[in-house]
């Protein structure tokens, strides 16, 4: 696979696990702007992650997600 049709795969797979990842969000923050603007953020590190050695990806946005948001709380 090229490198655009490897990120237009990648991309896909982020776009599929956005609504489960805003819902998470929401849930722990409690603003759906909040929410998702952390899923934005999460899509910023996918982006720069090397996705050849994440081997559950959706695993690993649900820990990013998480881990934004928890640092959100905290630096309320």
């Amino acid at each position: 696979m090229d490198s655009i049709a490897t990120d237009r795969f990648d991309t896909s797979r982020f776009e599929a696990s956005r609504s489960r990842l805003a819902s998470l969000a929401y849930r722990l923050l409690g603003s759906a702007a909040d929410a998702e603007d952390a899923v934005q953020d999460a899509f910023l590190h996918w982006q720069g992650a090397d996705r050849q050695r994440i081997k559950v990806p959706e695993a690993w946005l649900t820990k990013v997600v998480t881990n934004l948001c928890l640092d959100r709380l905290r630096s309320a």
